[in-house]
C-alpha cells in the first residue's frame, strides 16, 4: 500500500473527525483495544483544535485520497511527564509528544500504525527534537507492542491524569533520536 504522510489543512478538519469516529465507532463494536470508545476521545473539538494549530498530520491512500490513519504530534505533555525517570534530559521544545495515534478500521493489518510512527519519528528529526515519548492505556497491549517493535523504552504504568476522563493508569514510552 502506497501512503502518503502529510499535515493536515484546514479543509480536513471534517474528514479527519469522522475518521476519528470511525476508529471509535470500531473500538466500540469490537473493544480491540479497550476504552477509546469509553472515553469518546478525541473529541471533536481536541481534533478541530490539533488542525487549527498545524499538530495533525494524516496518512493518506494515495489511490483514493483516503484517511489511513492519523497522529497528533506536539510538545504538550501531562504534567505527570515530569515526574518520569526519562533516559534523556530535555526541554519541552526538544520532545515530540505523539497523541491519539490511531488507524482507520478499513486499514488495520496493513502496517499503517508502523508507518504513522515512523513518519512521526521523522518530523521530530525535522523539528530538531531530540526525544520522542508518549502514553498508552495500560490495557491497550497493541499499542504496548508497536511501540516497542519501533524502539521505544517502555518505563512502565504512571499515574496520568487527563481532562474528561476517568481513566489514569498508562504506560510511558520514550524513544532517544
Amino acid at each position: 500500500m502506497s501512503l502518503e504522510f502529510r499535515q493536515a489543512r484546514p479543509d480536513d478538519a471534517a474528514a479527519a473527525q469522522a475518521a476519528y469516529r470511525q476508529i471509535i465507532d470500531h473500538l466500540a463494536a469490537t473493544a480491540v483495544i479497550p476504552h477509546w470508545h469509553t472515553e469518546n476521545r478525541p473529541t471533536p473539538s481536541e481534533v478541530q483544535g490539533w488542525v487549527e494549530a498545524g499538530e495533525l498530520y494524516l496518512a493518506v491512500d494515495q489511490r483514493g485520497e483516503r484517511i489511513a490513519g492519523l497522529v497528533a504530534l506536539n510538545h504538550d505533555a501531562t504534567s505527570a511527564y515530569r515526574h518520569a525517570s526519562w533516559a534523556v534530559e530535555a526541554s519541552p521544545g526538544e520532545v515530540l509528544v505523539v497523541h491519539a495515534l490511531g488507524v482507520c478500521p478499513d486499514f488495520l493489518r496493513q502496517g499503517v500504525a508502523r508507518f504513522l510512527v515512523d513518519a512521526s519519528l521523522d518530523v521530530a528529526r525535522e523539528k530538531g527534537c531530540r526525544v520522542v515519548r508518549l502514553d498508552t492505556y495500560v490495557e491497550n497491549a497493541a499499542a504496548r507492542l508497536l511501540y516497542a517493535r519501533c524502539g521505544f523504552t517502555d518505563l512502565g504504568v504512571h499515574t496520568l491524569h487527563y481532562e474528561g476522563t476517568e481513566l489514569s493508569q498508562f504506560h510511558l514510552f520514550e524513544r532517544v533520536l
